[in-house]
């Protein structure tokens, strides 16, 4: 299995850097294979990539949610630490628990977009103690945690045909997907429409910092044009309909089909007198 998802990831990424930029494949050939290479020394040897499966599981196992991601410097919590500066977060645990906390304890299969280095990861694998956990990241060599329950995988949300090709690489159907990845208007409309599709029935997706755009204006080049992911979610529950640039008519009936309910919260965490947290909890039928 780790042969196949090697392969997987090498192979996107250089369809991804042959598909943006042709006269930097032939480097990248070699490149990205000693980066790999170098991964798995790293990974295997290096007493700075933390093995969850070897921590005493008793300093970890029923603390609170929001312990965990302050625990693991998670910006998930509600404070994290830059340059041992600390910084108040989108304080995001409240409604994870809120939503998560009558399935914690079964075996699920949970995939997080934008993993990054992982912390976020590393606080899902104590606080879902039965779970399989994938961690797709556009640099998968970031990550700076490793599990016999934790997969890292290649993905660049901005690429249709690379969320393709990892939905169909993820082979099982998932429980819970989560978007903290790049957080442009585009990228999470797109994959949204692909990896809704892939969850199970009752599952959930959940979209982070869904109305950036306020503050980060470079999350919104259509300038106003286009249509927000919080405003097609309203528009569903609203049963108004809506057009997107980035979703064609199957997949927009697709949504409006299997839609159970939407929950749209609001975190912490403020960015020039704006509220930067909305989270968005999206429930399959």
């Amino acid at each position: 299995m780790q042969i196949k998802n090697f392969w997987y990831s090498y192979k996107n990424i250089l369809n991804n850097t042959l598909q943006k930029n042709i006269f930097k494949f032939s480097t990248r050939i070699l490149g990205i294979l000693y980066k790999f290479l170098i991964r798995y020394f790293r990974h295997n040897f290096s007493p700075k990539v933390i093995n969850l499966d070897k921590l005493e599981k008793k300093n970890f196992e029923n603390l609170d949610l929001n312990i965990l991601f302050n625990k693991f410097n998670c910006d998930k919590g509600t404070f994290f630490y830059i340059d041992n500066q600390k910084i108040i977060s989108h304080n995001y645990s409240v409604f994870y628990k809120k939503y998560f906390s009558f399935i914690k304890e079964n075996k699920l299969d949970i995939l997080e977009l934008g993993s990054h280095e992982g912390k976020g990861l590393a606080a899902f694998y104590f606080y879902f103690p039965l779970s399989n956990l994938i961690g797709a990241n556009i640099n998968p060599f970031q990550m700076k945690y490793k599990s016999r329950r934790i997969k890292e995988l290649f993905v660049d949300v901005s690429s249709e045909r690379v969320l393709n090709n990892l939905s169909k690489h993820i082979e099982k159907e998932l429980d819970i997907v989560i978007d903290d990845a790049s957080h442009n208007l585009r990228d999470i409309i797109i994959s949204f429409t692909v990896f809704f599709r892939k969850l199970k029935k009752g599952g959930i997706f959940v979209i982070e910092d869904i109305n950036q755009f306020k503050v980060f204006k470079e999350l919104d080049p259509y300038n106003g044009t286009e249509i927000t992911p919080k405003e097609i979610l309203i528009k569903i529950q609203k049963k108004e309909n809506f057009n997107s640039s980035f979703i064609n008519d199957v997949d927009k009936k697709y949504l409006i089909d299997n839609i159970a309910n939407i929950k749209i919260e609001k975190g912490s965490m403020v960015v020039n007198d704006i509220n930067i947290s909305e989270i968005a909890f999206i429930f399959k039928k």
